[in-house]
């Protein structure tokens, strides 16, 4: 019955949103700096990742949500492993397939600038294929648990980090955003918020009763995006989603910066798809071709051939029959067949 009533109230967010949305953006001391087709007209979201499951993208948009803000990459808290969400290439294909606008964001243990600058490339690699309208996030958590690898940073560095991802991102034709909770910005207490000011914030405040009946974010400094809550309940998403409202819009969608767009991916790939973490150096066994996407469907996804012998480090293992594998600091995708683990 509890399930039953989050799902009501989700629905009865979804009907009063276009007036209570005006009210909280009147009451609030958000502001939204103008930025091409960028408009001062609220909407409302959700933030998904592999967490979420399969999703039914058509039962969403009828829902009434506006945009997405999806996923595409983590790097692992203990072992620094950056790896691709793995239904990030769905969930983007799919949510503009429906018409609801889309943005990105990237989940960062970097503890170095290689690393942050390696997430920036893997994240624009992937999204480029995509229309991706609202902004690209950066989000870094867990730095205050001595058993993850970025917990020995301070706050400079850790604010530096954020800063050249978040640039990267904007020279690259994208809004950059910047993530975090209520309590660690307040203050600056654990991100050095004059130098993050500069670009758009997303707060993360779970208030006891949730958008409309709580109107906005008790964070008094600016910020442009609210994630209200993390267990929304939406039809077409299997168990709880974390719902957002933003105090900015657009009036049109953005294109992909690649022509042509990315490869089609089916929900049976999407859903059937599992990869398990290794850290082992591999060799071809005979010649295989290194791609952008697991699939052979397309020779403009070869990046460059291995030849018999040709080492490269693997990072995880498909259940797809294909092997994620470092190469040129980016991650890519091998015929596992044609790979042997060296001894």
């Amino acid at each position: 019955m509890r399930y039953i009533g989050k799902r009501i109230l989700a629905v009865v967010q979804v009907f009063v949103m276009a007036v209570m949305i005006l009210v909280a953006a009147g009451t609030s001391k958000i502001e939204a700096n103008a930025a091409p087709k960028e408009v001062a007209v609220p909407a409302l979201g959700i933030d998904v990742s592999s967490y979420q499951g399969l999703i039914n993208w058509d039962m969403v948009a009828a829902s009434g949500v506006q945009f997405a803000m999806i996923r595409v990459a983590y790097r692992a808290m203990a072992t620094g492993i950056l790896s691709e969400d793995v239904y990030a290439r769905y969930n983007l294909q799919e949510a503009q397939r429906v018409g609801i606008r889309v943005g990105a964001y990237v989940f960062s243990s970097a503890v170095n600038e290689a690393e942050v600058m390696e997430e920036a490339a893997f994240v624009l690699n992937i999204i480029s294929k995509y229309r991706i309208t609202f902004p690209v996030a950066y989000d870094c958590e867990g730095y205050k648990s001595a058993a993850n690898r970025h917990y020995m940073l301070d706050k400079m560095t850790r604010t530096a980090l954020a800063v050249k991802f978040l640039d990267t991102i904007s020279v690259n034709g994208y809004t950059p955003m910047f993530y975090s909770s209520k309590n660690d910005m307040t203050d600056s207490a654990y991100w050095d918020m004059n130098m993050l000011n500069r670009y758009k914030v997303w707060v993360a405040q779970y208030a006891t009763d949730p958008f409309p009946i709580t109107p906005a974010s008790t964070y008094t400094d600016v910020h442009a995006m609210w994630q209200y809550t993390s267990s929304a309940a939406i039809a077409g998403i299997n168990g709880a989603v974390d719902m957002d409202v933003s105090y900015f819009s657009y009036d049109s969608v953005a294109d992909a910066k690649v022509a042509g767009g990315a490869e089609l991916i089916s929900a049976e790939m999407a859903a059937n798809v599992q990869y398990t973490d290794v850290n082992e150096v591999v060799m071809a066994n005979t010649q295989v071709n290194i791609r952008t996407v697991p699939s052979t469907d397309s020779d403009d996804t070869i990046v460059v051939p291995m030849n018999p012998g040709d080492m490269v480090y693997r990072v995880a293992i498909g259940n797809n029959g294909w092997s994620k594998i470092l190469f040129n600091n980016q991650t890519y995708y091998a015929y596992s067949s044609y790979l042997q683990k060296v001894a």
